[in-house]
């Protein structure tokens, strides 16, 4: 999480992958927005998929290389991306174009994997596993939730809360803003405000 929040400043390239799909999305969006903070700004962000790539190769380039009309580094996102994308991403990694950030998302990957290879192996690409939450992570992203809010949860509660969540970052994010949503107006949460409502 504090690699995303603030990746060097020369990154080009990262893969992001797991099979925590929520997670992935998260970490991605927070890589691409330590660039572009507005990440449906059309002249500093494309947005693209496995399958768009597939069928026109040089669009990565072409994306990476353009020039944002506003000024500023512009953003690449590529969602679903899978081995199919290895050697062209193989080729863009030892000579990027431009000096936008390409943010790969995928699944989860074998470690033998083509795609997990070239990012484990590289010297310039960064690559950021997702896995689930362990209860420990858990406790922080309600915490952490909460606290930006004002609130702090009673202990019953937080491990109650806890024992909802897990599989997936963004379930658990919409769960946590549900709860936020019907806490409105009080401080403090309780075991009963999470039985209520997630």
């Amino acid at each position: 999480d504090r690699y995303v929040a603030s990746p060097p400043k020369g990154l080009t390239l990262a893969l992001v992958y797991g099979p925590d799909a929520g997670l992935v999305q998260e970490r991605a969006e927070k890589l691409l927005k330590s660039v572009v903070p507005d990440l449906t700004d059309p002249f500093n962000v494309a947005d693209l998929n496995e399958a768009t790539l597939i069928a026109d190769p040089a669009r990565l380039a072409d994306e990476a290389a353009a020039i944002s009309m506003m000024g500023g580094r512009r953003v690449v996102r590529v969602r679903g991306a899978g081995n199919d994308l290895a050697d062209l991403l193989e080729g863009f990694a030892d000579d990027p174009k431009g000096d936008a950030l390409v943010v790969i998302e995928a699944g989860d990957l074998a470690k033998t994997s083509a795609l997990r290879k070239l990012f484990d192996g590289h010297k310039t690409a960064a690559a950021v596993q997702c896995y689930p939450d362990s209860v420990r992570d858990l406790g922080e992203v309600v915490r952490d939730a909460l606290r930006a809010e004002g609130l702090s949860i009673a202990p019953d509660a937080l491990e109650d809360a806890v024992s909802r969540l897990g599989s997936d970052r963004g379930v658990t994010r919409r769960e946590i803003e549900k709860l936020l949503l019907y806490m409105h107006g009080k401080k403090q949460v309780t075991l009963e405000d999470v039985r209520a409502v997630m």
